[in-house]
């Protein structure tokens, strides 16, 4: 069981420093592909533990290791979720420029009813009827 345990762990710290390689570069798009895989390997930890807790203490060996893996798991998802939080910021940075950008753009000359320019004061209407 322990060595099921170990290797799970050791996946999903894979799992996690792919991700947080990507995260530390700002490589967004390649993070969110690696979304799927984080999710199964967390699911067969979790699994996994879940097997561990309720085999008898006999088979619980090899506890230096387990633990190895288990520190470099915890070190490894707080270092994501600080990567995360900062991907987070950044992308409303880059929407928040995006907005303002927009805002400075000046608005194309719109027609009135007549054909005529339509002044800084007329706002877009939508009309509806019924025959």
């Amino acid at each position: 069981m322990t060595q099921e345990l170990i290797q799970s762990a050791t996946v999903l710290a894979d799992a996690l420093a792919e991700e947080n390689r990507a995260l530390g570069s700002l490589e967004f798009a390649r993070a969110a592909t690696l979304v799927d895989a984080k999710e199964r390997a967390t699911s067969a930890f979790i699994a996994a533990q879940a097997r561990e807790a309720s085999a008898p203490p006999a088979m619980r060996t090899r506890r230096q290791v387990l633990e190895a893996a288990l520190f470099r798991l915890r070190e490894l998802g707080r270092e994501n979720k600080q990567l995360l939080e900062r991907a987070i910021i950044v992308q409303g940075r880059v929407v928040g420029s995006i907005v303002e950008a927009l805002r400075k753009t000046p608005i194309a000359p719109r027609y009135g009813a007549s054909g005529a320019l339509a002044g800084a004061t007329t706002r877009p209407m939508a009309l509806s009827a019924r025959a």
